[in-house]
């Protein structure tokens, strides 16, 4: 599975996979499903039931046409107020960042719009056609880009990473499992917090070990400082990478 790497603002390399063409294209049709399901279900509550009659008038070329704005604009609104995410992104686990790993803007959302083609749908006739060729195009550029990226995502200078199953496999992958059974958790109000709080954690330990720079230290050390805050320590253990394993397994004792 290919992978990204981040640099974050403390110099920190964090890695994500890349979302894979079947993942994105799983992605694309829940979300086509969720929108033929909202057009059938309100085109037979307004009684458009005739719609596909080479006979329509203008009044229904107008109800058919609100119909499907929603579904024109719903990945350029829908992905800008949630970062980058669809539901159907929500549903595989995926997301969509800058290729510098931040969180993409109203630009980015806006270039992947245009080159998605969504705005064909505003025709009824062959133009829909050209939505079907732009989205077969993507899959192969996506096939053949080093990135996975589609050409919307080329012009926009974004990708799009798998967010669950990373955490998932991060935290079983980790370290050996233990059990209450035979391991007492040494900071149990670890539980406060998130997957994502340990992924970090668990990327400092990985990278620290890597890459045994001044600027790796340096974050992991702010980290612990800071984790240690959070659990209401009076100060932090001097050991400092032993802590933050320990808070690791702690985690992974107490919510698996």
């Amino acid at each position: 599975m290919k992978s990204i790497e981040f640099v974050s603002a403390q110099n920190v390399k964090v890695e994500y996979e890349l979302a894979s063409i079947a993942q994105r294209t799983a992605a694309a049709a829940i979300d086509v499903a969720v929108f033929l399901i909202y057009f059938f279900v309100f085109s037979n509550i307004l009684g458009l039931t005739h719609m596909f009659d080479s006979n329509v008038g203008s009044e229904m070329f107008v109800s058919l046409l609100f119909l499907k704005i929603p579904w024109i604009f719903y990945n350029p609104i829908v992905e800008h107020l949630t970062n980058g995410q669809s539901l159907g992104k929500y549903i595989m686990g995926i997301r969509v960042v800058t290729v510098n790993g931040e969180r993409v803007g109203f630009r980015e959302v806006f270039t992947r719009w245009i080159f998605k083609g969504d705005f064909f749908w505003i025709s009824a006739d062959f133009f829909v056609l050209f939505w079907f060729g732009l989205g077969i195009l993507g899959i192969i550029f996506g096939n053949t880009s080093e990135r996975k990226q589609r050409l919307g995502d080329v012009m926009a200078n974004t990708v799009v990473i798998k967010l669950k199953t990373a955490v998932q496999y991060s935290l079983k992958d980790v370290l050996s499992i233990k059990s209450q059974e035979n391991y007492e958790p040494v900071y149990p109000q670890v539980i406060q917090f998130t997957d994502e709080d340990m992924l970090l954690i668990k990327t400092t330990i990985q990278r620290v070990r890597k890459y045994p720079n001044k600027a790796t230290k340096d974050f992991a050390i702010d980290l612990a400082n800071r984790s240690a805050e959070l659990l209401g320590l009076q100060e932090t253990p001097s050991k400092r990478m032993e802590f933050l394993q320990t808070l690791l397994q702690d985690y992974i004792v107490l919510t698996r």
